[in-house]
C-alpha cells in the first residue's frame, strides 16, 4: 500500500507535531523510504512510513549516560543521508557560534557524542572532539552511536542545538508511544500557540 505526501505530512503533524515544511524535509530525506512517483505526485510505502512512526524515543538512561550534543539539521544544511560519513560531517561541522560556557563544557568533556536530528529522528552521529572557532571538529563515532540508531530525541521545539545535561528552558517533546501522549501533545500544542502569540505581540510592539 502507498501513502500520499499529503497524508504523510498530516500524520507527521498529528503524531510528531511537525510543521508542513519540516515534515516534507523528513520525507525528502528518505526517512520513510524512497518516494514512488505517479504523475506529479509522490507516494511512500505505507509499511516503511509506519516503521518510521514506530521508532522509539531514545532511552532516558542512554541520554543521561552519554549526555550528547544534539543538533537540528536546519534548512541551511542540505545533508545527504546516503552520502559517506565524511561528506555528511563536512555539512554538519561549520558555523555553530556556541556560547563560551558551552564551549568550556565541551572542552572539559571531549570527546562528546554528537547526534544530528531531522524532525527529531537521529540521522547522523559523530565524536565532537573540539572547536575551531565557530566550527566543530568531528570524528567518526564510537560504539555509543548504536544506542541512538533508529530512535528519536526529545529535544524541545525551538533550539538549534541542545547539550544534554546542561540547564535548558524548553520542555521535552511529547512521546507518541507514551500512554499519556494525547495529554502531553495537547500541552505541547498549547505551549506552541502561546509562544507564537507572544512572538507576534513582540513584533507588533517594535
Amino acid at each position: 500500500m502507498w501513502i500520499s505526501t499529503t497524508e504523510a505530512v498530516a500524520r507527521l503533524a498529528d503524531i510528531h507535531l511537525l510543521g508542513e515544511n519540516q515534515a516534507k524535509r523528513v520525507l525528502r530525506a528518505g526517512l520513510a523510504g524512497a518516494p514512488h512517483r505517479a504523475g506529479s505526485a509522490n507516494f511512500y510505502d505505507a509499511e516503511q512510513f509506519e516503521k518510521l512512526l514506530a521508532r522509539p524515543r531514545c532511552a532516558q538512561q542512554t541520554l543521561d549516560r552519554w549526555q550528547p550534543f544534539i543538533a537540528r539539521v536546519g534548512r541551511q544544511r542540505p545533508i545527504d543521508l546516503d552520502a559517506p560519513w565524511e561528506e555528511q560531517a563536512v555539512v554538519m561541522a561549520p558555523a555553530w557560534h556556541l556560547p563560551l560556557l558551552t564551549a568550556f563544557r565541551i572542552d572539559a568533556r571531549k570527546p562528546v557524542p554528537f547526534v544530528a536530528t531531522l524532525g527529531a529522528w537521529a540521522v547522523f552521529t559523530a565524536d565532537l572532539v573540539g572547536l575551531d572557532r565557530a566550527d566543530l571538529r568531528l570524528e567518526p563515532p564510537g560504539k555509543w552511536a548504536a544506542e541512538f540508531t533508529d530512535t528519536w530525541l526529545p529535544i524541545g521545539n525551538g533550539p538549534v542545538w541542545t547539550l544534554w545535561g546542561a540547564p535548558v528552558t524548553t520542555p521535552l517533546r511529547a512521546d507518541p508511544l507514551s500512554a499519556n501522549y494525547q495529554a502531553e501533545a495537547a500541552d505541547e500544542r498549547r505551549r506552541r500557540k502561546m509562544a507564537s502569540v507572544g512572538h507576534l505581540r513582540s513584533l507588533t510592539r517594535e
